[in-house]
């Protein structure tokens, strides 16, 4: 316990100056007190304890005062100018819808017309095609701000505890030279990004950001209602760079290991999964903490004695913080040892508790003791983490412990079949593929279980922080609690050698209903799909304000018109209609190269088989447009005239005509007409009023269902809307778009005919037969249409 004691007192003199502000001689202070007393009631040995931990923290508030008092780096003295930075790239990308952030490690500044050395680094937002390799060398120019403080989070201290003193959005950027890519950190970054690239070949949205996250804490793309869903029910360390995360993994594969091969074999997968998460995560400093952490765990389950963790524990987070105070300041860190600290002291007691209810209740030979470990250990992770989550996030989740139990073995033969389907699709994609078919499954059982548990009411619960002070108290009575846990060993109730027959019947039965819940949602989820739906499908994708359209045919191929302005938007909305194994796409036609209907396609066309591609030959001079042309280099051309056919359905372009493009690129937008028996739907893409007007002079234009020509703009010719004849329209605008799309004066012009908007709507779907035309949208609001959502 000695070791324990000390790492508390070397945290508590970080305490006293960092959130208190006091003087470093006032850590040791309250402890050189309190020796007389320790020494009268507990002896010399107490007493002697009690100064080193005295002198451990002074040592603890004078290191930490050091740090504090190191000045900011000389770049955040150029705060608020124009600047021209020249240095290398110091991170991974970190990406978001349209853009990507780097760090920069500045090395020289331009700043009042004159260059200087310098030091610190700026975090660089930059479209999604500045795609740039760990270690390149950039000349930045821009606007370096300071960083903001948020309401709920200071964004500033958070990013100057990395050296992080300003940002710069959308600055212009030059590479300078090339990236040192046979550095280890430089390899390590390119191993990463290509696994994240080969998960997402294996996998549909958003599982494929859920293993990312899992198996590399690169969680960025997850849709953000999901991540507040795994924040609600006390899953969000699954997808975070946690030692406690990595310990339940090594600490469940060495427990179900044990009664297959024993204890001394059972180290071997468990150390095989404790390598595989330090190898994909790219052994950063957070991974090899981590590592460390779960090693601990690991070595004292091995050994037989978990408890023995605790000071191994103690002394390295003693040497962590003192290389890098800034840690003790760091959530993850924090709920890194806590969590590894309850898995030690309070997990065996946990255990115990269970084991002495289930004797009670006459059930304990019908909960495996493997069931009872996973329990503990979860349970034990979670209280100990309950403080620090209470002060850093002002919110307990109240399902946690019963949502974590049943998830926590599955995550980790998510862990497993993620990181496989990853490494083998890193070397041939029909590899991963096939190990992703079987990753699918648990990545898809976790998301249900964060999204069903977050739809229960008070799932999780605001409580008020009341400052470090009131945490840093709670930690100290859930400490109290801890010393007894610790000082006295755990009874162990033995199972009982074989199960009765009533026992053995509960197993039975609970096997064979997971095993029947297995296979219907295996038949649900991947065999009925299979064939195609039996009629046409056109589901105008809700991308934001963008285009993307995607056909389905009877037989279930797939033509896919524009891609939106997002590549994963585009995954998400793709992954949600089409079945999870699906990687292939008959066709995709661009319309024209705004970035609105461009933006997608270059990462469709990296996650997915698109066997041919169409365009109008329309050329745009953006970096967005060449990605795409690097990645569509042998598509074909697409004007009036001009027609393909899939499964029956026809592809007919009335626009542009053929010849020399000319115009705005609007102008040359092409227009598709998808007929499917006696209905047709028409795709206008963004044309207006001069297109219009020449497809109203050619005539031809009738149709059933009408996509609206540029989201609902008003650049319509007269009477075009009006003379298509289509009772059902469709515009695809985003919800509060700044362009006011749709227009009022469209909306007039729509009067008398269904009118359905992704803004409003969501995903909206013509379904036909051929014969007739039925209509299903996400969401139905209650003046527009029938309950069932269809009409």
């Amino acid at each position: 316990m000695i070791l324990p004691a000390l790492a508390a007192a070397w945290l508590v003199g970080f305490a006293v100056v960092g959130v208190w502000g006091g003087p470093i001689w006032l850590a040791g202070a309250w402890l050189v007190a309190a020796t007389p007393g320790l020494w009268a009631v507990r002896g010399r040995g107490a007493a002697l304890v009690a100064l080193a931990a005295a002198l451990l923290a002074v040592l603890g508030a004078w290191r930490f005062q050091a740090w504090a008092d190191e000045p900011l780096p000389d770049l955040a003295h150029s705060l608020g100018e124009r600047v021209t930075v020249d240095g290398r790239i110091d991170s991974e990308p970190d990406p978001a819808l349209t853009t990507l952030r780097y760090h920069v490690q500045a090395e020289r500044i331009e700043a009042g017309g004159s260059w200087r050395e310098t030091e610190g680094r700026a975090l660089i937002t930059v479209r999604s095609t500045v795609e740039l390799a760990y270690g390149t060398p950039v000349r930045v120019t821009g606007e370096l701000e300071a960083p903001p403080v948020l309401e709920a989070f200071d964004y500033r201290a958070f990013l100057a505890r990395r050296d992080v003193v300003g940002t710069m959005t959308f600055p212009r950027v030059e590479q300078t030279g090339e990236a040192p890519g046979t550095s280890p950190r430089a390899l390590a970054a390119e191993m990463r990004l290509r696994l994240e690239e080969a998960m997402q070949r294996a996998l549909p949205e958003p599982a494929a950001s859920l293993g990312s996250g899992i198996v590399m804490g690169r969680d960025a793309t997850m849709p953000a209602d999901l991540t507040e869903a795994f924040r609600e029910t006390g899953l969000a360390h699954f997808v975070a760079v946690s030692g406690s995360n990595i310990a339940l993994v090594t600490a469940l594969a060495f427990l179900v290991s044990v009664p297959l091969v024993g204890r001394n074999w059972a180290i071997l997968p468990a150390a095989a999964s404790l390598t595989l998460y330090v190898f994909l995560a790219g052994a950063e400093e957070t991974v090899v903490r981590a590592g460390i952490m779960a090693l601990i765990v690991l070595a004292g389950y091995w050994l037989g004695r978990p408890r023995r963790g605790l000071a191994a524990l103690a002394a390295a987070a003693i040497a962590m913080t003192a290389a890098q105070p800034r840690l003790a300041l760091e959530a993850g860190f924090q709920l890194s040892v806590a969590s590894t600290a309850g898995l030690i002291v309070f997990g065996p007691w946990i255990h115990y508790a269970l084991a002495w209810a289930l004797r009670k209740l006459r059930a304990d030979g019908a909960v495996p003791n493997v069931v009872l470990e996973v329990a503990s250990l979860s349970l034990a992770a979670w209280v100990a983490a309950l403080p620090i989550i209470w002060v850093t996030f002002g919110q307990v989740s109240t399902i946690g412990p019963l949502v974590n139990i049943p998830t926590v073995p599955v995550f980790a033969v998510a862990f497993w079949l993620s990181g496989a389907a990853a490494v083998a699709g890193a070397l041939w994609t029909p590899a991963g593929w096939a190990i992703g078919l079987a990753a699918y499954y648990p990545l898809a059982f976790i998301i249900w279980m964060a999204e069903a548990g977050a739809s229960l009411p008070r799932a999780a619960v605001t409580v008020p922080r009341f400052g470090a002070e009131a945490a840093l108290l709670a930690t100290v009575a859930l400490g109290m609690l801890a010393w007894p846990a610790y000082r006295y060993l755990a009874p162990r109730i033995a199972p009982p050698e074989s199960p009765g027959a009533p026992a053995r019947v509960f197993r039975a039965a609970v096997l064979a209903g997971l095993a029947g819940a297995a296979v219907a949602a295996v038949v649900a989820v991947s065999v009925w799909p299979a064939g195609g739906p039996g009629e046409l499908q056109v589901t105008v994708l809700d991308v934001g304000q963008g285009d993307a359209i995607l056909v389905t045919t009877p037989n279930g191929e797939r033509v896919l018109v524009d891609g939106g302005p997002s590549g994963i938007v585009l995954a998400r909305e793709l992954s949600d209609v089409l079945p999870h194994w699906e990687r292939g796409i008959a066709a995709a036609v661009l319309t024209h190269p705004d970035a609105d209907h461009v933006g997608g396609l270059p990462a469709l066309l990296a996650r997915y088989d698109v066997e041919r591609v169409y365009d109008s030959g329309a050329m745009h001079d953006t970096a967005i447009f060449a990605s795409y042309d690097e990645a569509a280099a042998g598509r074909l051309p697409l004007r009036r005239g001009d027609s393909f056919e899939v499964d029956g359905v026809r592809f007919e372009a009335l626009w542009p005509p053929p010849g020399a493009l000319e115009g705005p690129r609007n102008a040359s937008s092409v227009v598709l007409r998808v007929t499917y028996g006696k209905a047709t739907i028409l795709l206008t893409g963004d044309i207006e009023e001069t297109a219009q007007a020449a497809l109203l002079a050619a005539g031809g234009i009738d149709a059933h269902v009408l996509k609206v020509p540029h989201h609902g703009a008003s650049t319509n010719a007269d009477g075009f809307l009006g003379r298509t004849g289509a009772l059902v329209t469709v515009i695809s605008a985003g919800e509060g778009n700044r362009f006011g799309h749709p227009t009022d004066e469209t909306l007039v012009d729509l009067e008398g005919r269904a009118v359905l908007r992704t803004d409003v709507h969501g995903r909206v779907t013509i379904v036909s037969d051929g014969t007739s035309i039925r209509v299903r949208a996400e969401r139905w609001p209650e003046r527009f249409a029938p309950a069932e959502g269809e009409g």
